[in-house]
């Protein structure tokens, strides 16, 4: 890459979302690998509380909100593409300049396109419109697209996408849709999650460390003495689907409890989405955190509630990990915790919604244990025991697969280098 290059991206945040940010600090990390010198504008949901948070020089962070994005980003881009036919330089504000005066744009954004997402549709298109009106070339990072079966959605997809410069498609279901579209073979190929390539050293925030580490060694003291720890990662989102579809999503996760808790086995809650000063479930699973905890208050004896630990408080990729790391085995309804889980070869289990879970454990071997929230004819007890049962075979297995996955994500920054060299 050339030394001063100027990138912009959007769809990542350190605040909120841990798996926006597990995506957005390797991106970050990834790329000062091969050009410490680069520059980087951020367009996040959360600009002011990832400048306290993170404090870097070559870091900006700019307004990516929705309406900042459809009502400044577009009409002004718009304005300035205009005038730059009779070569006249409009003022424009920060997050228009810093965008115009970027070399690329990258899409880091976990799924996008997708049916059934009709106000994140509008979100998907304005967050690389203006870029696209700028003539700042647009690439999306491995992600979950489609499928495109709305007719809203087909056309915007086919019109965006095809737009973009290059594309990278997070798994084999995302591919099929991508052909489907169609989108030409020659500007797309398929790359594992950016989030595999992932390194302590890439998380650039310090959030509640010394009580995840006071945590770990106490989970890491526990094993050593033959207790066995089972993380669970809920999510806010899957807690609001199974609400409106009427399943008791709570129940299903308390029921493994109640199967295998004992003097020998620990619990622990952990997000993976956290905003610990917002009421909003939004990007917050400490959120649900709050709800199980209630729940099991009133469902649960008390010797069961006493095997569980729950960390209510915000906290980071790293640290996410750091809690992965020191258990047995996973259960989550979040993508990047399964992503953490993966890439640390801990045997993982999840309770989702969407396609995205299935391609990406299947890369693994491992598509039987994404398990629909709906599902209820799924026998989630049994594959809990299955993880707990063969669980050094199963941890063997995902190290076979995992260098390959990671040599799949490492294509997107080889694409990056060669192409802006």
């Amino acid at each position: 890459m050339k030394s001063t290059i100027q990138i912009s991206i959007t769809g990542g945040s350190v605040w909120g979302n841990r798996g926006a940010e597990a995506m957005l600090m390797t991106t970050i990390g990834e790329i000062r690998k091969r050009n410490p010198a680069a520059e980087f504008n951020i367009f996040t949901i959360y600009p002011d509380r990832d400048r306290q948070l993170l404090n870097d020089e070559k870091i900006h962070f700019l307004s990516g909100k929705p309406l900042n994005l459809a009502l400044i980003q577009f009409p002004l881009a718009l304005l300035s593409r205009i005038f730059s036919l009779i070569r006249v330089n409009i003022p424009l504000p920060r997050t228009v300049r810093a965008l115009k005066g970027s070399d690329m744009l990258l899409d880091i954004g976990g799924i996008t396109f997708a049916d059934g997402r009709a106000l994140f549709l509008l979100y998907n298109v304005f967050s690389i419109w203006p870029a696209m009106i700028l003539g700042v070339p647009v690439i999306k990072l491995s992600q979950a697209m489609g499928p495109f079966n709305s007719g809203i959605n087909k056309v915007s997809a086919k019109v965006f996408l095809n737009k973009c410069q290059y594309i990278f498609s997070r798994g084999m279901f995302t591919s099929e849709h991508l052909e489907k579209l169609p989108l030409r073979s020659e500007k797309w190929q398929q790359a594992a999650d950016v989030a595999f390539l992932y390194q302590p050293e890439y998380s650039l925030s310090m959030e509640n460390e010394e009580k995840v580490n006071e945590l770990q060694v106490k989970l890491s003291d526990l094993r050593k003495n033959g207790t066995r720890i089972i993380a669970i990662s809920p999510s806010s989102l899957v807690l609001n689907k199974s609400k409106k579809k009427n399943v008791d999503y709570i129940g299903k996760i308390f029921d493994l409890i109640r199967n295998y808790g004992s003097k020998n086995t620990l619990f622990v809650f952990f997000p993976n989405g956290t905003r610990a000063d917002s009421d909003s479930t939004k990007n917050n699973d400490i959120i649900a955190i709050r709800e199980f905890r209630q729940r099991a208050m009133a469902d649960l004896p008390e010797d069961v509630q006493n095997l569980i630990d729950w960390v209510d408080y915000d906290i980071n990729t790293r640290s996410v990990r750091k809690i992965i790391a020191a258990c047995d085995v996973l259960v989550t309804s979040r993508f990047h915790a399964m992503v953490a889980g993966l890439s640390l070869c801990t045997p993982t289990m999840v309770v989702g919604w969407s396609h995205k879970y299935l391609e990406t454990l299947s890369d693994f071997g491992m598509g039987r244990f994404a398990v629909d929230f709906e599902d209820e004819s799924a026998d989630l007890s049994r594959y809990l025991g299955e993880l707990l049962e063969h669980n050094m075979d199963v941890r063997e297995e995902l190290k076979l697969s995992l260098e390959k996955v990671k040599s799949a994500s490492q294509r997107q920054f080889d694409y990056l280098e060669s192409k802006f060299a």
